[in-house]
């Protein structure tokens, strides 16, 4: 049996004990609370991120290409001043992260951009990794050929057996892939890249998008805009996002996507003009 001296000191100190573990449960708690209302979601979150990293595949004037003025190499086009206007939108900066068009998706789900503007369409196999917000632009296409062969090439069957080119991923590879199954498609990373080979007689036609097709024969004078046009069978473009982006941000970007669809074939006139080499 304890003696009752003893029994006051150990009683003390349990109630001590008690004490401590109960007010560390409650600034646990308050510290848990508080973290919880400091935590931002949606909008809010991302303007206290402050910048956001942006894929394309600058190489595709007039939607976004690189330009060397006074030393300074700077990436210009329709896109950019979109996504100028997106960023003011969302409240933040922008970095812009260059690489070929078949891996701004996988860049995308690896967390390592945070959008896609590069004249992507909404397809539903890339939907499966992206969200999309609404179509900011949609054109049409046309195969390219050497200048000599114009004549040659008068409609899509006689391109049926021919050795084709276009971007890898891209909308014009399930053009050809669906319109032309027999012809030899070699896919490429970059427009410029279908314009030398389409030149140095590596392939014989390369299908693009009308304003990049003005401007490739524009700085390559041994091709040209064939009689062979492709009706564009994606939605168009539109910026894609990482997978169950809030959709506060995605309301944001389409307030701006529909404010600027009128003034985005204006920004593609002018671009085009003020590109002149490629």
């Amino acid at each position: 049996m304890m003696k009752t001296g003893l029994w006051k000191k150990v009683t003390g100190v349990a109630l001590v004990g008690a004490l401590a573990l109960s007010l560390a449960a409650c600034g646990s708690s308050s510290a848990s609370s508080t973290k919880k209302a400091d935590t931002k979601t949606g909008l809010a979150a991302l303007k206290e991120k402050g910048t956001i990293t942006v894929g394309m595949m600058a190489a595709t004037p007039p939607y976004e290409y690189h330009l060397v003025q006074g030393g300074k190499d700077q990436i210009v086009g329709s896109d950019i001043q979109l996504l100028d206007k997106v960023a003011k939108e969302l409240g933040v900066k922008y970095e812009i992260k260059d690489m070929d068009f078949d891996g701004l998706l996988v860049a995308l789900q690896g967390k390592k951009i945070d959008m896609i503007i590069s004249a992507m369409s909404p397809t539903a196999e890339r939907a499966k990794n992206a969200d999309f917000t609404d179509v900011y632009y949609k054109g049409r296409n046309v195969m390219l050929v050497r200048k000599g062969d114009v004549n040659k090439y008068k409609t899509a069957k006689d391109f049926a057996n021919a050795r084709l080119t276009t971007i890898k991923t891209s909308v014009q590879e399930g053009i050809i892939e669906k319109e032309l199954p027999n012809a030899q498609l070699k896919l490429l990373g970059k427009s410029t890249e279908e314009a030398i080979d389409l030149a140095n007689n590596k392939v014989d036609g390369a299908l693009v998008d009308i304003p990049t097709a003005i401007l490739l024969t524009r700085g390559n004078p041994n091709i040209a805009l064939s009689k062979v046009y492709f009706e564009d069978p994606s939605a168009g473009a539109a910026i894609a996002m990482p997978k169950g982006t809030d959709p506060e941000i995605m309301k944001a970007i389409n307030k701006v996507i529909k404010e600027s669809k009128p003034q985005y074939e204006e920004w593609l006139k002018k671009a085009t003009n003020n590109v002149k080499d490629i």
